[in-house]
């Protein structure tokens, strides 16, 4: 028996501090560069650290939601993001333990009545927000054809729901809109940030390819 126990643990550990794919740590940084561009971010080198402790929280995040780490790359993206800027030492998601986090999430997505209601609701919110770009009314009208994207999924509907609450939390209307409009672009695959339309949609497709985000009308 303790040969089976020693490889159990070992299972155990060896998923905990396991890496993302590569063709995922490239497409973080592609995708994340891409957001970074003409703010006082755009110089920030990577350290790998972020690629790292963004795939350990996606994971705890996913097991504490799903009971599963069979994460998507929606997930590895948002945390790897929240890994960057502000940090997320300790499983930490802006200073709060990501357990808490989850709790606040399934509650926020029970008050919206549910993960449609949510994302109709979150949409409702982007469109009425003050932006000085046109991004968030542009990504409201976008999003709002296929909710499905953003509802469907259980999984994705609380990435979509952590989106809304980080957003909201911003202290300007443009920030928020900035906000959401990075987080959930990840789920959505394509939108705009700034003046700039991103298609995201096949940054991480092709083995052994360099990612790129293309443009968008």
């Amino acid at each position: 028996m303790i040969p089976l126990v020693a490889a159990l643990l070992l299972m155990v550990a060896s998923a905990a501090h396991a890496q993302a794919p590569p063709e995922w740590q490239a497409a973080a940084q592609v995708v994340i560069n891409e957001y970074e561009r003409d703010t006082p971010m755009a110089n920030k080198p990577w350290t790998g650290a972020e690629l790292s402790q963004g795939m350990q929280l996606a994971r705890a995040w996913r097991q504490h939601n799903n009971g599963n780490i069979e994460n998507t790359l929606a997930e590895y993206l948002t945390f790897t993001l929240l890994c960057r800027q502000p940090g997320c030492a300790g499983s930490t998601i802006e200073g709060q333990g990501y357990v808490a986090v989850a709790q606040q999430v399934k509650n926020f997505k029970a008050q919206q009545g549910g993960p449609y209601g949510l994302a109709t609701s979150a949409h409702a919110w982007l469109a009425g927000l003050a932006d000085p770009t046109g991004a968030a009314a542009k990504n409201a009208a976008l999003w709002n054809k296929d909710l499905d994207v953003a509802a469907a999924d259980f999984a994705t509907s609380n990435i979509y729901a952590l989106a809304w609450l980080l957003a909201r939390a911003r202290p300007t209307q443009p920030e928020q809109a900035a906000t959401f409009s990075r987080f959930a672009l990840f789920v959505q695959e394509r939108g705009w940030i700034g003046p700039r339309c991103l298609d995201i949609s096949k940054v991480a497709t092709v083995i052994g390819a360099p990612p790129t985000v293309e443009t968008c009308k």
